[in-house]
């Protein structure tokens, strides 16, 4: 693999795959945050581009480029990218999604944290808005259910079980002790379950100063609504979302995974009614997702640091 001297701590990671524009206003501003770090570009072999717009940050020592060679989804992406940047020398790693624009200080605030606990901790999360300035509803992170008093002298951090890869703040010892995220994911759910993972027996946290803006055309969730509304050809890619959320509500327990099975009965008989268009084809999606999750049964993939 490339070689290069790790200038900082923490390794940003942006995995993107044909939103060029985006991303290079994504890199931009983590270059000018007020905490430096080292950034990770991870292509899903993009075809509008990319690989030519990144050759304006060749000479910064601190940028590096990666293309995968083929489309690895976003789970099969931060897969390769942990996998490739563990093999680094680096203290943490910051993931986020190409059209995630960090705050000058969000860096130093997780990294101010992050002493504060003594290092003692599994992940840690900015808080991600829309660019209205509201929560970004896809990345509201689920409270642990014990979140209240957990770090009574800290004012700014609330304990939580669930986080998104939009602002995930990661030590290398973590990644070491449980894994990379799950590939055979592609898309949807593959953080759910990471931090799940992590947050199992690792406390966690949201740092609610640190921001970052999440730059989505709407602000809304990946969630059943969204689905049947959608009328384009992504709504196929909702079956990847029903099937992992199967996967991962299987893993909590039979009363996690019966309430999912009772909403996608429900969501399945509604569907007809709910949506103007595709019916038909909706509900085959649904329906696959449903059959697929039983019997998917991915592994975790462990990984070890070759020059130690």
């Amino acid at each position: 693999m490339e070689r290069w001297q790790e200038l900082n701590e923490v390794l940003a990671i942006v995995v993107t795959f044909n939103r060029k524009d985006l991303l290079m206003e994504c890199i931009n501003n983590l270059s000018s945050s007020k905490s430096q770090c080292d950034v990770l570009i991870v292509d899903n072999a993009s075809t509008d581009g990319t690989s030519e717009a990144v050759k304006r940050f060749e000479n910064a020592s601190n940028i590096h480029y990666v293309n995968t060679g083929e489309n690895l989804g976003g789970a099969g992406g931060y897969n390769f990218a942990l996998k490739y940047g563990y093999q680094l020398n680096y203290k943490y790693f910051w993931l986020m999604d190409d059209d995630t624009m960090v705050q000058q200080d969000a860096l130093g605030k997780l990294t101010e944290t992050a002493k504060e606990l003594d290092e003692d901790f599994g992940f840690l999360c900015n808080y991600a808005r829309f660019t209205d300035g509201t929560a970004s509803k896809m990345n509201i992170p689920t409270l642990a259910k014990n979140w209240l008093g957990t770090v009574p002298e800290m004012d700014n951090v609330l304990k939580v079980e669930k986080a998104s890869f939009v602002g995930f703040f990661v030590p290398k010892k973590i990644v070491g002790k449980y894994g990379l995220p799950i590939k055979d994911f592609f898309v949807w759910a593959d953080d759910s379950d990471y931090s799940q993972r992590i947050s199992m027996n690792e406390n966690c946290y949201i740092v609610m100063d640190s921001l970052v803006i999440h730059k989505m055309k709407s602000n809304a969730d990946a969630n059943f609504k969204a689905f049947l509304a959608e009328e384009t050809d992504r709504m196929d890619r909702y079956f990847y979302s029903f099937r992992n959320r199967f996967f991962v509500a299987r893993k909590k327990g039979r009363k996690t995974l019966l309430l999912y099975i009772l909403k996608l009965m429900a969501f399945t008989l509604l569907t007809p009614w709910k949506t103007k268009r595709n019916k038909l084809r909706k509900e085959k999606i649904v329906l696959r997702g449903f059959s697929k999750g039983i019997w998917f049964n991915p592994k975790v993939e462990m990984v070890s640091d070759e020059n130690q």
